[in-house]
């Protein structure tokens, strides 16, 4: 299980993709690990990471996982100003 810490957040949180990215690229190069990996969060969401890697080069990164919508918001054409 992955635990990340954000800055800004100036805590733990539940998941993180850049956290869960990390974690899979450091597992790969210290050979524990090949694309694709599976990366459990503290909140118990599953993350995909995939990525290419050719000597010390990580190419072609991207992960997946479940989307849920959090948070809907408006913004009025005032702001934009």
């Amino acid at each position: 299980m992955a635990r990340t810490y954000e800055r800004g957040v100036e805590d733990e949180t539940l998941a993180c993709g850049t956290g869960a990215v990390a974690s899979a690229l450091i597992a790969a190069f210290k050979g524990l690990v090949k694309s694709p990996v599976s990366v459990k969060t503290s909140g118990g969401e599953i993350l995909t990471v995939h990525f290419e890697i050719e000597g010390r080069e990580v190419r072609k990164v991207f992960f997946e996982g479940d989307v849920h919508i959090i948070y809907e918001g408006e913004l009025w054409e005032e702001a934009y100003e």
